[in-house]
């Protein structure tokens, strides 16, 4: 299994800030101190979160939570705009590169757009499960084989990779509409990136 040192050793040769965590604990204790008190804290859609119960602990911290999976459907779009000017957002990635390159896939585009541009600052969890050796197409080949179908079992999607192999010929509704790569910070923003040596998400 690729090390979780070795990659953080990339990042930061790519400019990004990068920690190494040997628990998920580890990892939530290091985000709840390093923010600032009281700052409003959007999650992008990110099942790492949800294992880590990240909104309760920040809850509890005394932070504004804005997460489109916690409200009612009818809210969803206001709750991912408003996400998109929060001051601090945390999300994952579905595959980083030994090398550093950061993968992301997404459906409505949400996700990427607030890592991209918007919060000032983003933190970027990461299970060493989402490394991938082989560079580019090697992560592209981990979404599309690994993380896509356990997306689309949970959000019970009708697309191929749901029950087999991806297809994009035969796929009505896909939730592969965007690919962004990551491969330097972005100008005026601080993306902290935390790797942590355990399996975590998809």
């Amino acid at each position: 299994m690729p090390d979780i040192h070795a990659a953080a050793e990339a990042l930061r040769a790519r400019g990004f800030e990068a920690h190494c965590f040997d628990t998920a604990a580890q990892a939530a204790a290091y985000l709840l101190e390093d923010m600032p008190a009281g700052q409003t804290v959007a999650i992008g859609g990110c099942m790492t979160a949800r294992e880590m119960n990240l909104d309760a602990q920040l809850r509890e911290a005394g932070h504004a939570v804005l997460w489109h999976w916690d409200v009612p459907h009818a809210e969803r779009h206001a709750v991912l705009h408003e996400a998109m000017n929060a001051p601090l957002y945390v999300t994952s990635v579905n595959a980083m590169t030994t090398d550093g390159l950061m993968l992301n896939i997404d459906g409505t585009g949400n996700r990427v757009a607030a890592m991209c541009y918007g919060p000032e600052t983003v933190y970027i969890l990461v299970g060493r499960n989402k490394l991938v050796e082989g560079g580019y197409q090697q992560a592209v080949r981990r979404v599309k084989q690994v993380a896509c179908p356990q997306n689309a079992r949970r959000l019970s999607l009708d697309t191929p990779c749901a029950n087999g192999p991806c297809d994009v010929s035969a796929c009505k509704k896909p939730m592969c509409n965007v690919i962004v790569s990551l491969e330097h910070p972005l100008t005026g923003h601080r993306i902290c990136v935390m790797l942590i040596d355990e399996d975590l998400g998809y």
